[in-house]
């Protein structure tokens, strides 16, 4: 882990205060979350993998156990695009 001293970083008194109340505290950048600041004795919850999400390994499996897709469901779309007819030259135009 990388450690720098608090004088490096600014972090705003309304965020330290919600890190002591042992709250977490989401950072954006350009709007979307960038990273989740909590409190160091609160670690355990990041060790639970309900809270970081399934491992990759998980998720295979369970794309792996999932049903697989109709063999016929190919020939189930060519049909249906075929019978909707010819396609207009400009679909976005008013009818």
């Amino acid at each position: 882990m990388v450690t720098v001293h608090s004088d490096a970083v600014r972090i705003p008194k309304s965020a330290r205060e919600a890190v002591a109340r042992h709250e977490d505290v989401m950072v954006l950048n350009h709007d979307r979350p960038a990273f989740v600041i909590v409190n160091p004795t609160d670690r355990s919850r990041t060790d639970n993998p309900a809270f970081r999400g399934r491992s990759l390994n998980e998720a295979t499996a369970t794309l792996l156990a999932a049903p697989l897709p109709d063999p016929d469901f190919a020939v189930d779309m060519a049909e249906v695009i075929a019978s909707g007819g010819v396609a207009p030259e400009d679909p976005w135009e008013r009818s």
